[in-house]
């Protein structure tokens, strides 16, 4: 979990720190998942507190990993014929 300190002035710092952990965790062949769900605990300071989060620090990114059940899981291929439109 991904939890900010009172003087971080944008979460979007935190988001971008759990996205590059999630990278680099399937770097090594481990799983990630961002589980919104788990966002009730950045509330519950009995939790906070059994996981040693400073007081006012808030939850930002409820992230788990793991090893998945099945390795080298690859991308579907791409159709080259798909064409983009570029939204101005």
């Amino acid at each position: 979990m991904v939890f900010a300190s009172p003087d971080v002035i944008d979460d979007n710092d935190c988001a971008l720190a759990a996205e590059n952990m999630m990278l680099a965790a399937q770097s090594l062949g481990v799983g990630s998942c961002w589980i919104g769900l788990a966002a009730g605990l950045g509330n519950d300071k009995e939790f906070q507190k059994e996981m040693g989060v400073p007081e006012g620090h808030k939850l930002i990114a409820p992230l788990i990993f793991g090893y998945p059940a099945k390795e080298n899981l690859k991308a579907p291929a791409r159709n080259s014929d798909v064409i983009l439109k570029w939204i101005d």
